[in-house]
């Protein structure tokens, strides 16, 4: 199942690269993939382990896809604890500053930024 919801992977689909429709297919069908490898990780590794899929730590199944210890047998990943009713809003704690977007060449805006300064 894909559920490309989940936060540690998504983050990378905040901002995708390609400009052209089939650039952004290719960015999102490998994020797809790489999202069911690290699923197939934790089912094997939860299978080995005797516990369910989902207490095998997600982020430590993307590190064993991207620094793999052992071929032949699936690792031992981190198991994470049973913690029963809780919920935890995602939210962050304070707002970014708005800062604008960089529209000009960095040393345009470096050259704007030097006069300002000099001028002050």
């Amino acid at each position: 199942m894909l559920a490309l919801d989940r936060a540690q992977l998504c983050q990378g689909l905040a901002v995708l690269h390609s400009q052209s429709v089939a650039g952004v297919e290719k960015e999102i069908l490998v994020f797809a993939l790489l999202y069911n490898l690290v699923q197939s990780v934790r089912a094997s590794a939860a299978a080995v382990q005797g516990v369910p899929r989902e207490r095998i730590s997600f982020v430590d199944a993307l590190r064993q896809l991207r620094w793999p210890l052992a071929a032949s047998a699936p690792p031992d990943l981190w198991v994470n604890p049973l913690r029963p009713d809780r919920y935890e809003p995602r939210v962050r704690k304070r707002r970014p500053p708005e800062y604008p977007l960089m529209t000009q060449p960095r040393a345009a805006l470096r050259k704007a930024l030097r006069r300002k300064q000099d001028a002050a």
